[in-house]
């Protein structure tokens, strides 16, 4: 049996391209748990937030302690 976590504990088996794949799919034959599809700019919008999404949230765990005070800051200005 294949464990459920990667190395770095990630789910595996759901990455952007199996997404993609089955909406591309989905236009072809309907498969019903797609509905209508993704489309093109929420399927770009989430492939960029797939990519990128590792680096900044490393960058925001580093400086946790500044960003809780910007946070702060910006939250009395309301």
């Amino acid at each position: 049996m294949r464990t459920l976590r990667n190395s770095r504990h990630d789910i595996e088996g759901n990455g952007f391209w199996r997404v993609f794949r089955l909406n591309v799919l989905n236009k072809v034959l309907a498969l019903g748990n797609y509905r209508f599809g993704i489309g093109l700019r929420p399927a770009l919008v989430l492939m960029v937030l797939h990519y990128l999404g590792r680096p900044v949230f490393s960058l925001l765990i580093r400086y946790e302690p500044q960003f809780h005070r910007l946070y702060q800051i910006l939250r009395k200005e309301r």
